[in-house]
């Protein structure tokens, strides 16, 4: 009877646990005539965030796949190569300041290729496997948000001919106005928000991402021994029919 209550329990909390179909979560924005590259071991974050149902199943994304779009000019009648790092990371708030918690590496490559005329580049980390990331569900009542982050790499990292492209507001999802960014200047802190310029400014860059809503919303106890009392009552029941 023990094993059996048991595994009652856990079908009961399964039942809590939702997830669809990996959907666009953020992204969108027309382009604009700018980009940004902060130098050389410095990542830049733009905040993400989507819209959830507030009933503790959609406390997590889990990461599909992501685009940014880097915008490279051409120097001298080719483009400048350089190396991309892309990452998605957790985001956190301390009621005051927004911070950066687990941090994923989701692609990498050391060269973004040759090419003689200026474009923005799409720069796609096809599928992710295994990256789970919880979402900052406190300062906006009905979002969760969470950080997508590039790193400009290898000896041309610092070289202003390629920059994150920087876009209008979004279509899909939700943002602030404005980026994180790790280790600026040889900080080796992270610090949140910058901005371009003064408001209303874009500073805002380019990058889709495709993923799933999970999550799981345990039960609250008394519901939880009303829903197993139920469930033996229907056992013992059915037991007397027998």
């Amino acid at each position: 009877m023990k094993s059996l209550l048991l595994s009652i329990a856990t079908v009961a909390l399964v039942a809590t646990t939702t997830s669809n179909a990996a959907v666009l979560v953020y992204g969108g924005g027309t382009e604009t005539g700018s980009r940004f590259n902060p130098g050389a071991g410095a990542i830049l974050y733009m905040n993400c965030s989507t819209a959830i149902d507030g009933t503790g199943l959609q406390t997590q994304l889990v990461l599909d796949s992501a685009i940014v779009g880097i915008r490279r000019i051409v120097s001298s009648s080719a483009l400048t190569d350089v190396g991309i790092k892309i990452y998605a990371a957790e985001m956190t708030y301390d009621g005051t300041n927004f911070g950066r918690g687990a941090n994923y590496e989701i692609y990498s490559s050391d060269s973004l290729g040759a090419g003689t005329a200026s474009l923005t580049q799409l720069v796609d980390t096809g599928a992710v496997s295994g990256v789970t990331l919880n979402l900052e569900t406190v300062s906006n009542a009905g979002s969760g948000g969470w950080w997508m982050g590039v790193e400009f790499t290898g000896a041309n990292a610092a070289n202003v001919a390629n920059g994150w492209r920087v876009v209008n507001v979004q279509t899909t999802g939700s943002s602030i106005n404005g980026f994180g960014m790790f280790n600026y200047q040889a900080s080796g802190a992270f610090d949140a928000f910058y901005t371009l310029g003064a408001s209303p400014t874009p500073s805002r860059f380019m990058v889709n991402v495709n993923g799933t809503l999970s999550g799981s919303a345990v039960p609250e106890p008394g519901k939880a021994a009303f829903l197993t009392l139920s469930l033996m009552g229907l056992i013992f029941r059915r037991r007397r029919t027998v």
